[in-house]
């Protein structure tokens, strides 16, 4: 049985402390809803100096620590059992904002950034299409966006970090200053130290955004054009989506649930051609306004199913503030635990046909719950974070199955579990990678082989910056060489 003793000894804190009640109920599960993990306390910290003191704390007590923001992960990585949790979220001030640069505190949400910046027609480079999440979550993940193929990711618009190492020490870090710890938290989940504040990069927004969306009967021809559309830079943002092969799947706008301006008849008569239990969805966004290229695409070359494709508008505030379909999903049907599994795939004739496979295999509801299925593409040529795993081409895709496990048993849960698993092997088979905030295996073999060579450079890291081993969410506790 653990020993809960310590939480009698706790420092006082400028923020507020809880050692029972609702605080600790949310800090033992994230999004995902497939694993618990419960702490002993939960601080609210009032500013960087209460995260500063919880470390010191944590270090003289041997307690294991982990900082946690939205938690927006489906396997627990920012969770600890029996120990505390920093609840990142009460760090959420606005320090100072110009049309150049944002300086905000660590636990601050984007829709926060993107609501400040927008004021003043700016935004920041790299938007996810989840805003409720927070800075130094994205930063420590990865915060991808469907602009990330010719953009990099949030991790790589950065100025410069605030961040409190696993030794207590506050730094300030970025590209030039302090570069190597500056690269050792970007995207490796909190393990060496926790970001405070955060300096962001801002640039013109755009004025409106000319949205197109159409249907595809083949996860080939959809990825087929994604590729095109991305190696060529034809559009400025671009995403997939699969769904059941339903005339709504094809009507609905994607990231919404408004309807699209299409005929029922034609959409219905087109997915009666189409085999397998599956259609696909492509959304391309052009930038409008001042300085934007605008729309340039020649939409007769894409290779959607006949009068399946709509045109319209929307302002960039309306393009950022809309909800992603696994939000969608649980305000719809109630929420459910997802076991993820989120990867990086080449774009090369292995991981296509990979695709190919996969689909005619996999059922959207029998297999995913009727959760969603995503792809977005990438090109490392723009990613500067060196803890990043990508595959070895340059250009790949992400695919996310977003599963829903209903009915929320145990025995659902395992059965998706082992399907990700299963899946993931032959994605590895074709020099894919895992992305890392899905429901991830829980053994050190896992983690020595995702990042392979680079595993002892964290080992390094993890005794410089962390000696102790407080730092234990995620992989952390993976890292400490007890030999």
């Amino acid at each position: 049985m653990l020993d809960n003793s310590w939480v009698n000894r706790l420092p006082n804190f400028d923020g507020e402390i809880a050692i029972e009640g609702k605080w600790l109920d949310i800090a033992e599960l994230d999004f995902g809803k497939v694993r618990r993990h419960r702490p002993f306390a939960v601080l609210k910290p009032a500013n960087s100096n209460d995260v500063v003191a919880a470390v010191h704390f944590c270090r003289a007590e041997k307690i294991p620590l982990a900082a946690r923001g939205h938690a927006h992960s489906a396997g627990g990585q920012m969770m600890v059992r029996g120990g505390l949790v920093i609840d990142m979220k009460s760090l959420d001030k606005i320090c100072e904002i110009t049309d150049d640069f944002i300086s905000v505190e660590g636990g601050v949400a984007w829709s926060k950034v993107l609501e400040a910046a927008v004021e003043r027609g700016r935004t920041p480079p790299v938007v996810t299409d989840w805003l409720s999440v927070s800075i130094g979550g994205t930063v420590s993940m990865g915060g991808f966006g469907f602009m990330s193929f010719h953009r990099g990711t949030q991790m790589d618009h950065l100025i410069e970090l605030e961040i409190v190492t696993g030794t207590g020490e506050k730094l300030t870090c970025s590209p030039t200053s302090n570069s190597d710890i500056f690269d050792a938290v970007r995207a490796t989940h909190g393990q060496f130290a926790i970001i405070t504040k955060a300096k962001i990069p801002l640039e013109p927004a755009p004025k409106s955004v000319r949205m197109v969306q159409a249907a595809y009967g083949s996860v080939v021809d959809l990825l087929d054009d994604i590729n095109r559309l991305s190696r060529n830079h034809e559009v400025d943002l671009i995403h997939g989506f699969a769904a059941e092969k339903t005339p709504e799947s094809v009507m609905t706008r994607m990231n919404s649930t408004d309807k699209m301006n299409l005929d029922l008849e034609v959409v219905e008569s087109a997915i009666k051609q189409v085999d397998g239990e599956w259609v696909y969805n492509l959304e391309i966004s052009d930038l409008q306004g001042p300085g934007f290229k605008g729309p340039r695409v020649d939409l007769s070359q894409l290779n959607h199913l006949s009068g399946c494709i709509d045109i319209w508008e929307i302002s960039w505030k309306e393009f950022c503030f809309r909800l992603p379909p696994l939000i969608i999903e649980e305000q719809l049907q109630g929420a459910a635990p997802h076991p993820e599994l989120t990867v990086f795939i080449p774009f090369s004739d292995d991981g296509l046909d990979l695709m190919k496979s996969e689909f005619d295999r996999i059922h959207p509801v029998d297999d995913i719950g009727g959760g969603p299925v995503l792809f977005f593409p990438l090109n490392s040529r723009y990613i500067t974070a060196p803890y990043l795993r990508l595959p070895e081409n340059e250009r790949s895709f992400f695919l996310g199955l977003l599963r829903r496990a209903d009915p929320p048993t145990q025995e659902r849960i395992s059965e998706q579990i082992d399907d990700n698993e299963s899946l993931y092997k032959r994605v590895l088979n074709v020099g894919g990678v895992r992305y890392l905030p899905d429901t991830l295996p829980e053994n050190i073999d896992f983690w020595r082989h995702h990042f392979d060579t680079l595993w002892p450079e964290l080992m390094n890291f993890k005794s410089r910056f962390d000696p102790d081993g407080i730092l234990v969410g995620s992989f952390g506790e993976y890292l400490v060489n007890r030999n």
